[in-house]
């Protein structure tokens, strides 16, 4: 069987980043495409940023950005269930999953407008494996 090179993990094409972008924010996080899309794109990027929240007590940043209280609990339990981050005893000690990692750095990349605008469901609306979740490294850096 042939892989579609736009789905590739190993050479992700801007297409492909967009599909899965696309995937994550409105169907693992279940967000809507109305009202404040770009506002929850850039909060959810924004605290993937701090993580680990357990390091220099960055969970109070993260609290900060959510407005702490029962909207703070939704909104690091609905990464959490996106699996984005990950936490052990305690939400406000989440750190990174390899695909919230891999969303972090595509976020960084893209506005929520060409998502919006170009994203798809990668795969043919198959599913996602882990490899689809690796970070691509920089050989230049590396």
């Amino acid at each position: 069987m042939v892989e579609n090179p736009s789905d590739s993990p190993e050479k992700p094409t801007r297409d492909a980043m967009l599909d899965h972008l696309y995937k994550v924010f409105f169907d693992d996080l279940g967000m809507c495409g109305c009202g404040r899309p770009n506002e929850a794109y850039s909060l959810v990027r924004d605290i993937l940023a701090l993580a680990p929240l357990y390091e220099e007590n960055r969970w109070r940043l993260a609290e900060t950005l959510t407005g702490g209280g029962a909207a703070h609990h939704i909104i690091l339990s609905a990464l959490d269930r996106a699996e984005l981050m990950e936490h052990g005893s305690s939400l406000d000690g989440a750190w990174l999953t390899d695909k919230g990692a891999w969303c972090l750095a595509a976020m960084r990349t893209v506005e929520f407008a060409e998502i919006s605008e170009q994203g798809g469901y990668p795969h043919g609306g198959g599913e996602c494996t882990n490899a689809c979740w690796r970070v691509p490294v920089n050989r230049a850096t590396a």
